[in-house]
């Protein structure tokens, strides 16, 4: 890595010893401190899109390190700045941006619809002249501004006019708001189409594994501490085949893929091989914060040793942002070079 994305990460990590570590607990059952937001619009975390000359500009592998490394303390955060600048800033107009990144005002994108199964009862659509309906499962549901589509098939960013109505208690990502909002607004200007939307998600997939890689890592490092000095059998933890092997193997695997990551980003490697990683490093930070929790024994299972929560947090990714069967027929497709997978 060079040295400047090396002085970005240990940034990255002064900033998770500072803000984070220590109140990672209070962020899942409170959410995020104003203070640590505050802190993270200092640190230019809320406002990685720079507009020059009309376009919008984004060193994309200096934010995948954000993202990752922020992913290791509290993936709340991480899922903040990742809602903020990869979906928020890349659809929303200039003025939102501005007020967004001088931490004026929140903002978030309702993107459920791109998820398998949604359903769309009583959906957002035009009525003289008013947007009216409803969102679900919109996460950050407290935001000042919201970007979602309607069902004449166009993009909107919605500045008043709406209000959270259901709050549900999720499985990941506690430090964020996740609920159901009501809208009846002339308040908003159209930024595109449905399109737009979907091209963000598909230009999304580096930061999407860069959140899963975080996870992984912030969980496997748990789990390797743990190991040095819990005992059993008068031996310690790490000292156990059954134990080390397994942590070993996914520490050099999570590192192999990190380091593809971030070559791909710098290479600016093909979509098909964006997406694989992306895929690739879910199901791998499945399989490490399961096998944490497992190295844990019972404690893993308990709130205050902060290792449960990675588990979750994977689980709730993968579910948010991350619809395994279109993505492996797309793959598929990419090969065969015609549509492949669909029987």
């Amino acid at each position: 890595m060079e040295e400047e994305y090396r002085i970005l990460e240990n940034s990255v990590k002064d900033f998770n010893s500072k803000y984070l570590d220590n109140i990672v607990l209070k962020i899942e059952k409170e959410g995020i401190p104003e203070q640590v937001r505050k802190a993270m619009l200092e640190q230019g975390f809320l406002g990685m899109v720079q507009l020059l000359d009309g376009n919008k500009v984004m060193d994309k592998k200096a934010l995948s390190i954000i993202i990752e490394v922020l992913s290791t303390s509290s993936p709340s955060v991480a899922m903040e700045v990742f809602l903020t600048n990869v979906l928020f800033h890349k659809l929303a107009d200039e003025q939102s941006i501005n007020e967004v990144s001088q931490g004026i005002k929140r903002g978030t994108v309702a993107f459920a619809e791109l998820m398998s199964g949604y359903d769309n009862e009583n959906e957002l659509h035009m009525e003289s002249e008013k947007l009216i309906g409803t969102k679900k499962y919109v996460l950050n549901s407290d935001a000042d501004l919201i970007i979602a589509s309607a069902t004449d098939g166009n993009l909107y960013i919605i500045k008043s006019g709406f209000k959270e109505i259901e709050t549900h208690r999720k499985l990941g990502f506690r430090g964020l708001k996740f609920g159901k909002v009501e809208f009846n607004t002339k308040d908003y200007v159209k930024i595109g189409t449905k399109e737009d939307l979907v091209k963000a998600y598909e230009e999304a997939h580096p930061f999407i594994t860069a959140l899963a890689i975080g996870i992984a890592e912030g969980s496997l490092m748990k789990a390797i501490e743990y190991s040095k000095v819990r005992s059993a059998f008068g031996n310690l933890l790490k000292d156990f085949q059954p134990i080390a092997f397994p942590i070993s193997m996914q520490y050099n695997e999570l590192s192999m893929l990190k380091n593809s990551l971030y070559l791909a980003l710098s290479n600016e490697s093909e979509t098909a091989d964006i997406l694989f990683l992306k895929m690739k490093s879910i199901e791998l930070a499945k399989e490490i914060t399961k096998n944490s929790i497992q190295v844990h024994g019972g404690y893993g299972y308990i709130e205050d040793y902060g290792v449960e929560k990675f588990y979750r947090d994977i689980m709730s990714l993968s579910v948010l942002l991350y619809n395994e069967e279109e993505e492996k027929k797309k793959l598929a497709s990419k090969l065969y070079e015609t549509e492949a997978g669909y029987i």
